[in-house]
């Protein structure tokens, strides 16, 4: 029996109403005041009366019973509907609303801990009264607490004084009652307003900015609607059965194309909500940022110009879909992105890209080719270095059969038979930054190195059926020596081909743990499960998880990724960045194996090429800088609080400038004997191009981004000799 017909939304039961203590009341101690004077700040603040009406509405009903519904029975992690999973969502929708514990009191979570054991029953139900209740409160609380810092902003601040402030208090506890909240939010404005100080501005220019800031914050977050409500306490649920679940509104349903990967399009960006930030998580392939080269994954974004001078707009604490929108424009037009670079951590010197918007092209993700002559040991040796920036394919030609459709598969047989006439000893795939893409492509590239027919990845149904994706219609055309490097943001295709080429004995993994993105979405739009045609408009879409992948040995890549056989430096925070740093990731499991044969002679040369590199690097110079910087980075990127003495972060920032001059010294000392030298062979990259070009886009990179590059060959090299 099909999904769509399985069950129909006729009517609703609702609970008799949310029963709350009624010994403890949400404290009210400061009113709710609006003194911005319109004309200091341009913008009007809001007022009490302005707030508009929200309640529960009927398709809310209806998109509540219907999520539960599907999710309880058709979702991969099936969890039933119950107590706990009831008090799960109570505790998300509050992290929803007040992530960093900055708004409510605990004397607002227990007025409301009563209804936490009937939550359960209030979504299987259409009852969200009591999301309504909260929000209700909560908007009082952000118009009181923005109200207070405002306030503050024309009283001096003492930084003098020693005292440091929390930015990350996701896991502190909330505070106790209005007089401790008044001073966690003195300590946020003084820690804002020696953010900018840092950076020279005046006084008058501090406090504007901030007005502004705060007053804008405010405006977006209370003038919310019903349906945004709505939207947030299903997702509290969505997201407490699985990440990569989503529940969208009808107005969100309307964008999905953006909201479900988060894609902006114009500069070629992944984004994620971090605390108060938006942040890079992802950089795509042959887009303009990446060809800029400065927008790295980890960057959080502080604000947003359009065109070549217009006003930055702070987008600190706003929705994520509301970020998306100002990044997002007009083909050819100019977008100006401040943003805090993940190597500096949030104390960090600001930068300002200039990004003029683009279509990306699937002729710009176009895999390159460049041949590196090792000299290992007194032996040379020819390598191959392939960078793969994604596993594109051209949908439209391969189903109409079109001859030579454009696919990453096809380029990359191009190389590797231009390689073979040129002697080419050995090849390295760099897989670093590379999202995925057509799991068709996972395979068939795979099959170049392991042969045709052969399984890659097992795909696990909800029902626990399982299909082997195979390498169709490709034929083995290198049997020499492979060497992939992969790095955090690696994900989804990238790690079934890297699991493949491990799995199957057929080469060396090398670099950090990847993303560990092991399951398959899809996407439907509820109007599909109800039989009244008038109310299939109003009851949203629903994005949630059907299959997850799993290695030929068994294993899952979800969560864990692909752990590589030789492990490099990373500045990547596995806190903020992959799979793992989802609390309620979809945990690592294993099936049975399937039947494959796995080569053999690597297994037992691993512990030598490890020790072959650890004797490489300790006599390698760009090798112990790349490790120092990306020490130093991660250092910086953990780092969660800070001094609100003036004088004490002054010092801190001239460390870190010294620090960074350092590095920079170190890296023109090494001079070009240190330094690698690639050449483009003439017709063997994908992407048509010229040295020139080349050359100016490989000085884009970061020098560390090299060195891995160097020392993958020199492993590759070292791998010849066991082959």
């Amino acid at each position: 029996m099909k999904l769509k017909s399985l069950f129909l939304v006729t009517s609703f039961t609702l609970l008799a109403g949310c029963v709350y203590a009624d010994k403890v009341q949400p404290t009210t101690e400061a009113p709710i005041v609006a003194k911005v004077e319109k004309a200091r700040t341009g913008v009007q603040a809001v007022k009490t009366e302005d707030f508009p009406e929200i309640k529960p509405e009927l398709s809310f009903a209806r998109a509540s019973v219907l999520v539960s519904n599907i999710l309880t029975r058709f979702e991969y992690d099936k969890k039933p509907l119950d107590l706990k999973m009831g008090q799960d969502v109570y505790d998300a929708y509050f992290k929803m609303l007040d992530n960093q514990r900055m708004f409510f009191t605990a004397g607002d979570l227990v007025y409301f801990d009563s209804a936490r054991d009937l939550v359960s029953n209030m979504l299987k139900n259409g009852d969200l009264r009591f999301a309504f209740d909260v929000f209700l409160t909560y908007r009082e609380r952000v118009a009181q607490r923005y109200d207070y810092a405002i306030s503050l902003l024309d009283k001096p601040f003492d930084f003098t004084v020693n005292e440091e402030f929390n930015v990350d208090r996701k896991k502190a506890a909330w505070p106790k009652n209005e007089a401790e909240a008044n001073d966690l939010w003195r300590k946020r404005v003084k820690n804002d307003y020696l953010r900018l100080k840092l950076t020279k501005t005046s006084d008058e220019k501090i406090r504007e900015t901030l007005r502004k800031r705060y007053i804008n914050n405010r405006n977006q977050m209370v003038r919310m609607k019903s349906e945004d409500v709505a939207e947030m306490f299903l997702n509290a649920y969505a997201d407490s059965t699985d990440p990569h679940t989503t529940y969208y509104s009808p107005t969100s349903a309307k964008n999905f194309d953006v909201q479900m990967s988060l894609s902006v399009e114009g500069i070629g960006a992944v984004l994620q909500k971090r605390d108060e930030y938006g942040q890079i998580r992802e950089v795509v392939a042959g887009g303009p940022a990446a060809k800029d080269g400065r927008l790295q994954p980890g960057d959080r974004i502080v604000a947003v110009g359009q065109g070549e001078d217009g006003p930055m707009e702070e987008v600190i604490d706003w929705r994520l879909d509301d970020i998306v929108k100002k990044i997002r424009g007009k083909r050819g037009s100019v977008v100006r992105i401040e943003v805090i670079p993940a190597e500096g951590g949030l104390d960090g010197e600001h930068r300002t890209i200039r990004i003029v918007r683009e279509k990306v092209l699937m002729e710009d993700q176009a895999a390159r080719s460049k041949v590196l002559e090792t000299n290992v040991d007194g032996v040379k040796r020819k390598v191959g270095v392939i960078t793969v920036p994604s596993f594109y394919e051209d949908f439209d030609g391969r189903i109409k059969g079109t001859p030579n459709y454009k696919s990453v598969t096809s380029d990359v047989k191009k190389i590797l038979e231009g390689y073979e006439k040129e002697g080419v000893e050995a090849v390295v795939l760099d897989l670093r930054g590379n999202g995925g893409g057509s799991l068709n492509e996972a395979a068939n590239l795979s099959g170049l190195f392991i042969g045709n027919n052969q399984t890659i990845v097992q795909v696990r149904s909800a029902e626990g059926s399982v299909n082997n994706v195979r390498s169709r219609g490709v034929d083995k055309v290198w049997e020499k020596p492979v060497v992939v490097i992969v790095n955090r943001i690696s994900a989804s295709a990238s790690e079934i081909f890297a699991a493949a080429i491990q799995d199957y004995n057929r080469g060396v993994v090398v670099g950090d743990d990847t993303w560990g993105k092991g399951t398959v979405q899809t996407f439907r739009s509820l109007g599909e499960f109800v039989r009244n045609p008038e109310d299939r408009e109003s009851v949203g879409a629903l994005k949630w998880t059907i299959q997850k992948f799993f290695r030929v040995n068994g294993g899952s890549t979800q969560v864990k990724g692909v752990t590589p056989d030789i492990i490099f430096p990373t500045a990547f925070d596995t806190k903020e960045l992959g799979e793992s740093s989802y609390e309620n990731a979809m945990p690592w499991t294993s099936i049975e194996a399937a039947e494959y044969t796995a080569g053999s002679g690597i297994t037992d040369d691993i512990k030598q090429l490890k020790k072959n590199h650890e004797k490489r690097i300790a006599d390698s110079g760009s090798w112990q800088l790349m490790k120092d910087e990306t020490a130093y980075a991660l250092k910086l990127s953990q780092r969660k609080s800070y001094s609100l003495n003036l004088a004490t972060r002054e010092e801190e920032r001239e460390k870190m400038s010294a620090t960074y001059k350092d590095f920079e010294q170190r890296r023109k000392a090494l001079g070009e004997s240190d330094v690698a030298t690639f050449k483009l062979d003439d017709g063997l990259a994908a992407g048509e191009g010229n040295l020139k070009q080349e050359l100016e886009d490989e000085k884009k990179r970061k020098e560390n981004i090299d060195t891995i590059a160097r020392e993958s060959a020199n492993i590759a090299a070292d791998l010849i000799a066991y082959w």
